[in-house]
């Protein structure tokens, strides 16, 4: 694995914030003289690079020896800029709000300008990378081959939206976050974050048939101090901005599709499988049936596991298969 940095200076948000940019990505195998064997995977939700390998590594089902992947981490989640590592005037809570519409500008900027690359056999990604997956799909449908969105949708419904308000505002109570610029860690706002996301990311039937005795946890403190160890890897205000992007996305939100979803989706020409997640609590199996009925070539699988928003990330058998296979079959073409 290579890893490298992009940087763009002088971009401007679509909230009209102008500021310099790094981009972080990894690039896995070798890019062809051609420039056509390229596969874009894109970060969730405080993960990095590194948490994505486990979407395309480690199968033996899967062969992408003639392919480059390239996983690029989404801005404000520590890796490429964010509120943890941009100098003032931007620094901590003064960072802007990254829209997915402005990650994959920046990426679009990256892969053409930066790499050279003009066709992408496949863009992917789970969760918040199905987000901006969606996104490649509508804005560069020229470019894009296929397309795989993995627990995730084309915008953030209502109730999605209340989710992670409730998370945020879990963490920002701590007396200690002090509106962002915090001396110390906000560590009783991580764990009361924590609780609040554990009791989403993974499915009543996943706590019914107490499946977290399989990952070595005993009961349900452990399932919290698991959470938090995860998110403990990022710091408070990255973990806010990454839910100002998750809270504004929206596929038809810019200048192109000025607010029509059904056109935006209309749009995505790509070949593409989306793949939901049956006990996912906030991607909805039917907002991926209503996507994909509106996309021209679009099939929909759906992950029957009861990991719920986990059956996505690579870490679960079941979904894994799922993945390994639509990624194949993408490829196929």
């Amino acid at each position: 694995m290579e890893l490298s940095e992009y940087r763009i200076s002088n971009f401007t948000t679509q909230g009209g914030v102008t500021l310099d940019i790094a981009l972080a990505y990894a690039r896995h195998g070798v890019l062809n003289a051609r420039k056509d064997n390229c596969i874009l995977v894109l970060t969730s939700y405080a993960a990095t690079h590194e948490d994505a390998a486990d979407l395309f590594a480690n199968s033996e089902s899967l062969d992408l020896s003639e392919y480059c992947v390239i996983v690029v981490n989404m801005l404000a989640n520590s890796a490429s800029s964010s509120p943890s590592n941009t100098p003032a005037p931007f620094d901590g809570p003064r960072f802007p709000l990254m829209t997915v519409h402005d990650n994959v500008r920046c990426q679009h900027q990256l892969m053409a300008d930066g790499l050279g690359i003009d066709r992408l056999r496949l863009v992917m990604g789970y969760s918040m990378g199905a987000l901006q997956t969606f996104e490649w799909g509508a804005q560069h449908a020229d470019m894009v081959d296929a397309i795989l969105p993995i627990c995730g949708a084309a915008r953030v419904s209502r109730h999605n939206w209340l989710f992670l308000e409730g998370a945020k505002r879990a963490l920002v109570a701590d007396q200690t976050f002090a509106g962002g610029d915090y001396s110390e860690p906000p560590e009783a706002g991580m764990e009361a974050f924590a609780a609040v996301y554990a009791g989403w990311v993974f499915s009543q039937g996943f706590f019914r048939d107490a499946q977290y005795q399989s990952m070595g946890l005993g009961n349900l403190d452990d399932v919290i101090a698991f959470m938090k160890d995860y998110f403990s890897r990022r710091e408070a205000n990255d973990l806010l901005g990454m839910i100002d992007t998750w809270q504004a996305a929206d596929i038809a939100q810019n200048d192109t599709f000025n607010g029509d979803f059904d056109g935006a989706l209309a749009g995505i020409a790509a070949r593409a499988i989306i793949l939901p997640g049956a006990a996912d609590l906030y991607f909805r199996v039917a907002d991926s049936e209503y996507e994909v009925s509106k996309m021209p070539n679009a099939q929909l699988r759906v992950i029957d596991s009861l990991m719920g928003h986990v059956a996505g990330s690579g870490a679960d058998p079941v979904g894994k298969a799922a993945i390994d296979r639509a990624i194949s079959d993408l490829l196929e073409h």
